[in-house]
């Protein structure tokens, strides 16, 4: 197999060999991808599902690489970026198409400025749409699942099927998404709304955020929430705040955050979030369930 001269003609952007992953990461750590493509379209990313699968090549879908530690040995297979080519809006009355690499500010920012509310909460979510739908991002009481009217997807063998709200479901932080296949854009339904109560609404959640959050790379939320206390609040009640592994470190700013202090790696990461449940179930009798991914190899 050689996939540069098989697969990397037919691609605009080509095919990248040993690409870092800790350059497609938030937290800024990851080995190497054996192959690294981003589909100038969905026509690319159709050709690139059929050679993955006609050549037996693992497949892994990146966003804007936020709930994702990337091992430090890297990835054996082929990582498949949505990125700037699905990154667009469109309103049509009440509904906002969008691709699946569109940021969610810029998300909600397109709602604004169409006059549209729903998703002032999306404001400061990081990541990209696709990722939000299939992890049901949400903040400040909102959800992204509760605004899907359609979406779109590439499945495992190459074919495009959209699916309308009712045929999916959306939980915390999990929706049935999840193995479908690849989002490529949705269709979410929202209302008109008085543009300065809406940029007011997204002014006020960014400040919080800007608050509560460090500004240090770091995942998001490392852990999910229980359906009775944040999971920051039981991680500083067990006093993790400044628990540090190497470069890795518990913000002292919001206990659910794990930062890169600088020159962290994935196994500091990892070996962190292992070290923090340990001692939420030693003093507590806790279980905390990561609601990051982690995918690739150790070295």
């Amino acid at each position: 197999m050689n996939i540069n001269q098989e697969l990397g003609p037919r691609l605009k952007y080509g095919v990248k060999t040993g690409e870092p992953m800790s350059d497609h990461t938030s937290w800024m750590v990851g080995g190497p991808a054996d192959y690294y493509i981003c589909p100038a379209d969905t026509n690319e990313l159709i050709e690139s599902v059929h050679y993955s699968f006609s050549h037996g090549l693992s497949l892994y879908i990146l966003g804007n690489g936020t709930n994702l530690l990337v091992l430090d040995g890297g990835i054996r297979g082929l990582v498949v970026n949505i990125g700037a080519p699905f990154n667009y809006t469109a309103c049509d009355n009440t509904l906002l198409t969008a691709g699946a690499g569109t940021p969610m500010p810029a998300l909600a920012k397109s709602a604004k400025d169409g006059g549209l509310t729903g998703l002032e909460f999306a404001i400061g979510i990081p990541g990209s749409l696709g990722g939000a739908l299939i992890m049901n991002a949400g903040a400040f009481g909102g959800y992204i699942g509760a605004r899907v009217h359609t979406v779109t997807l590439v499945d495992y063998s190459g074919r495009v099927n959209t699916l309308f709200r009712d045929e999916l479901s959306f939980g915390y932080r999990n929706s049935s998404l999840a193995g479908k296949g690849i989002i490529i854009e949705a269709c979410l339904a929202l209302e008109h709304g008085n543009p300065e109560q809406i940029a007011g609404a997204m002014e006020k959640y960014s400040a919080e955020r800007s608050r509560r959050h460090p500004n240090q790379p770091s995942a998001g939320s490392v852990f999910r929430n229980l359906p009775d206390k944040p999971a920051g609040k039981i991680i500083e009640e067990a006093g993790a705040k400044g628990m540090r592994i190497g470069g890795a470190e518990v913000s002292e700013k919001h206990a659910n955050f794990i930062v890169n202090t600088g020159g962290a790696s994935a196994a500091d990461i990892l070996a962190l979030i292992k070290a923090v449940q340990q001692l939420v179930k030693a003093k507590f009798g806790i279980e905390l369930h990561p609601e990051v991914r982690v995918i690739g190899e150790e070295t």
